[in-house]
Order: C-alpha cells, then sequence, then structure tokens
C-alpha cells in the first residue's frame, strides 16, 4: 500500500506542479477546492506525460532519444502502470520539467480566452469567462481611465486604474492620477498621485469615459457628471507655463543688475 501511494505521488508530482502555477496566476473569485485541486492535477499529470511522449516518438523518429531516456519510443511509465514494471525517475523528472511550461501555456490560452472565443464562434457559448464580471470588466484593454461613484461616502474618483480584485466579502481597487470630486455637485476638491479603495460589495459603480471624453481631458480636468472643465491644466501646460514663469523671472533679474 505504501508503495503505490509513493507511485501515485511520484506520476501525480509534475500535474501538481502545474496545478500550483495554474492556481497563481490565473483570475478566480473563489479558491479552489481539494476536489479542484485533485481533478487539475491529475488532467496536467496525464498531460505531461502525453507531451512527453510525443516527444520521445518525434526523437525517435529521428533516429535520436531524449536524455537519460530509454531509446525505446514508448516511454515505461505505461508499463509501469498495465503490468507494474518499475518506474523510470528521469521521465518524472522529464515531465515535472515540462509542466511550467504546459500550466503556461494553459494560463495564457485561459486569460486571453482562446477557449472561450472558440466557443462563441461556433455558437454553443455566450460565457465571457470563469472570473467575475468585476474582474473581466477591468481586465478589458479598452479600460483605462476611469471614474468610480462612491455615493455612500460622498466622492467621485477619477483616475488610471492600477490594481484591483474581489472576494465574497469585499471590491477592491487602486488608482494613480487621481482627481476627487464632490458626488453631489462633482466639484473637484483635490488631487493625490494614488489611492486605495476597499469596500463592501456594490457599494462604489465604475464608468469608463469616451476616447472623445478623454482626449478633451487631456487639455483640461473634466468634470464627471457634468462634463464642464475644472481648473486644473494638463501636463503640457503646465510646463510651458512654468518655463515662461522662469525666462520672464530671468530676465527681470538681467534687467534689474544693468540697471544697478
Amino acid at each position: 500500500m505504501n508503495d503505490l501511494a509513493v507511485l501515485i505521488g511520484l506520476i501525480s508530482f509534475p500535474g501538481l506542479i502545474a496545478t500550483v502555477i495554474c492556481d497563481k496566476l490565473l483570475v478566480h473569485a473563489e479558491r479552489w477546492n481539494s476536489f479542484k485541486y485533485g481533478i487539475y492535477t491529475f488532467i496536467f499529470g496525464v498531460g505531461s506525460y502525453v507531451v512527453l511522449q510525443f516527444l520521445a516518438w518525434a526523437t525517435f523518429l529521428c533516429s535520436r532519444h531524449l536524455p537519460f531516456l530509454s531509446k525505446s519510443a514508448a516511454l515505461g511509465l505505461w508499463g509501469t502502470l498495465s503490468s507494474g514494471q518499475d518506474l523510470h525517475f528521469s521521465e518524472v523528472a522529464w515531465a515535472t520539467g515540462l509542466s511550467p511550461l504546459i500550466a503556461l501555456a494553459a494560463v495564457y490560452c485561459v486569460n486571453k480566452k482562446h477557449l472561450t472565443r472558440f466557443a462563441q464562434l461556433l455558437g454553443i457559448s455566450n460565457k465571457y469567462g470563469d472570473e467575475n464580471l468585476f474582474s473581466y470588466f477591468l481586465n478589458s484593454p479598452d479600460v483605462l481611465w476611469v471614474y468610480l461613484r462612491d455615493p455612500a461616502a460622498g466622492f467621485s474618483y477619477r483616475g488610471v486604474v492600477r490594481s484591483f480584485s474581489e472576494t465574497k466579502e469585499v471590491q477592491e481597487i487602486a488608482l494613480t492620477d487621481v482627481t476627487v470630486y464632490s458626488y453631489e455637485d462633482s466639484d473637484p476638491l483635490y488631487q493625490l498621485d494614488s489611492i486605495y479603495l476597499s469596500k463592501p460589495l456594490g457599494t462604489f459603480t465604475i464608468e469608463s469615459p469616451s476616447s472623445a471624453e478623454m482626449e478633451l481631458s487631456n487639455g483640461r480636468q473634466e468634470n464627471p457628471t457634468t462634463g464642464r472643465g475644472g481648473t486644473r491644466p494638463s501636463k503640457r501646460r503646465r510646463n510651458k507655463r512654468n518655463k515662461s514663469a522662469t525666462t520672464t523671472a530671468s530676465t527681470a533679474a538681467s534687467t534689474q543688475e544693468k540697471v544697478s
């Protein structure tokens, strides 16, 4: 019994490594339970050995063999599972080395929604992905500048999305280049380099302004509700104004020296 447990553990080790990597890199609101971990470990483990088998076949067709593996086209693992032959630890090592690459490929396909888009293309699913809609919306490449409105606190925030997360209890978001407005009359109050907000679910709403509005706000700070301009000039204007002021001050100083 102990030998069987050790054998299963060794064979499953590549799948466990791949599952841990996917758990860390994939976006999912709920933590994976032990059942999901077991299923994904089995799937990735089998996938790692299948990929290794294809590599062994490919090198065998080229009259070569992978280092530290037998010169046979088939892995010894299949003989271990079918007839109880000794396990080749070099195959476990190879599969473990391949498992991070397989995990990264899986993470890329899931995060880029390749499987979901393929299902939508076939018309068999309208699902947008496994993550919640909060993360899906903020992960969109079209979402950069946002207006975040918090009626309970009495503020609205305009800024660039830096990072975000969501659990069963709270929604968290960090913004940079922030302008804070009064929620009632939308008057600009002050500006911040960055801000972190953590609120219960559904406390605030997030809006993504149009491209035309953002281009307009490059020259003047937009009021998030009425669209009336505020008082904050663009960075280019501020630099130009500061440069003009410096030049004027230098000219005045030179003139005073001449008069003296």
